[in-house]
């Protein structure tokens, strides 16, 4: 018969068992598990340490006075003086997206890859050198070096004509206008350049980018604001797809947007939706294009931000996706789907009017933003242009697509 210390020695041994069995399944469920809210946040990886801008406009600032734009707007968002909302990016950080079905893709249209053949690297940098006064530019006959394009300076107006002179240059029936709106009685202007659409001309998608910069003061008359990624890759980026498209048989007319007033609160863009919504335009989709130049990580992500589905403007994403893959372009694109950039970019405008909208970015995270953001350091050495050269790629396929190219 067994001793009673032997029995109790067996008993033991049965629930330290017992109990080293639960804690190991617990922690495995646990690691398995995708969490409803984000890790810990405190470490932010230094991103969120310090303030981009002044989160709120100081006194004396020139601000939008009643009916200067249409009261569905909420102005732009600012709090922790960021592109983006860090603490809903790490809230949302392990969230599931929907998924994206990438299987049964159409064949790559020839004349997509022909329009991405024409491409050009040399002339993205040579745009953004030009907007950020590394080199010289010339508009209106006049030759300067560009250091400042704050929405209070006559940088702005070099900029304005310099565009201008790139969209007459291109042909193939593109015209280009001056959109004019008024804050407080001041006249501010965006450029609309437009190739008109050969069968369905009335049906309109709007393609944005901010031609304005600042290094963090956007209230002054800054001096030194070069923007080489903010936004000066979205306003070259623009360029480039007008010069790809423009020639190829467009059922949709498209729009290529370049707004004005964006830092100091998405003035050009809430006046130019506002616009398109007074007058019943048939907007089909908005895509804007702001900070698509650092890439400083492997994987080439590329940020699509739909608002968690606002409008239904994830079919938006789907559709960058699918031609991401269809084409063998050499982007990672990631369906933010959250709010991070509610209100902080021209599609905001958009939306708010119950369009489709995306914003396109490059990686707006703690550990991948780029960290000359709104500082005299944004310059062309940081500007990734290989990758950009692939972001022009998925936006000319998703163009032709929008635009119903036949």
């Amino acid at each position: 018969m067994p001793s009673a210390f032997s029995v109790g020695g067996l008993l033991l041994l049965a629930v330290l068992f017992l109990v080293f069995f639960l804690l190991r399944s617990a922690r495995r469920n646990a690691s398995n598990a995708k969490p409803d809210v984000a890790p810990d946040s405190s470490h932010d990886h230094g991103h969120g340490s310090h303030q981009h801008e002044q989160a709120t406009p100081p006194v004396g600032a020139l601000l939008p006075a009643e009916g200067d734009f249409d009261a569905i707007h909420k102005g732009k968002a600012r709090a922790g003086g960021c592109k983006f909302d860090e603490a809903e990016v790490r809230r949302t950080r392990n969230f599931r997206t929907p998924k994206i079905d990438t299987t049964n893709l159409p064949k790559p249209d020839p004349r997509i890859v022909g329009a991405f053949a024409g491409i050009d690297i040399n002339r993205l940098k040579d745009v953004i050198q030009k907007l950020s006064g590394e080199v010289p530019i010339t508009a209106a006959g006049q030759t300067t070096t560009l250091v400042t394009r704050n929405s209070f300076t006559k940088g702005l107006d070099v900029a304005l004509g310099f565009i201008e002179e790139q969209y007459k240059a291109m042909g193939n029936g593109i015209t280009v206008t001056r959109h004019a709106y008024k804050v407080r009685g001041k006249t501010f202007y965006n450029i609309i350049a437009e190739r008109r659409g050969n069968t369905t001309p009335d049906k309109v998608v709007v393609f944005g980018a901010h031609l304005d910069s600042t290094a963090g003061s956007p209230w002054g008359s800054e001096s030194n604001c070069p923007g080489a990624d903010d936004d000066g890759s979205g306003t070259a980026a623009l360029l480039e797809l007008a010069r790809n498209i423009s020639a190829l048989p467009l059922g949709h007319t498209v729009r290529f947007c370049h707004f004005t007033g964006e830092e100091q609160g998405l003035w050009g863009s809430y006046a130019y939706s506002d616009k398109l919504a007074k007058e019943g335009v048939d907007v089909v989709a908005m895509v804007e294009l702001d900070m698509v130049g650092y890439c400083a990580k492997p994987g080439n992500r590329l940020d699509i931000h739909d608002g968690a589905d606002k409008n239904g403007s994830h079919a938006l994403t789907v559709m960058f996706t699918r031609n991401i893959k269809a084409y063998g372009i050499n982007l990672n694109p990631v369906d933010t789907h959250n709010h991070a950039v509610d209100d902080r970019s021209d599609h905001a405008g958009f939306l708010d009017h119950g369009w489709k909208a995306v914003l396109l970015s490059e990686e707006f995270t703690d550990d991948g933003f780029n960290p000359n953001y709104h500082t005299t350091g944004d310059r062309l050495s940081a500007v990734n242009l290989p990758y950009m050269v692939e972001v022009v790629k998925a936006v000319v396929a998703t163009a032709c697509e929008l635009a119903a190219l036949k």
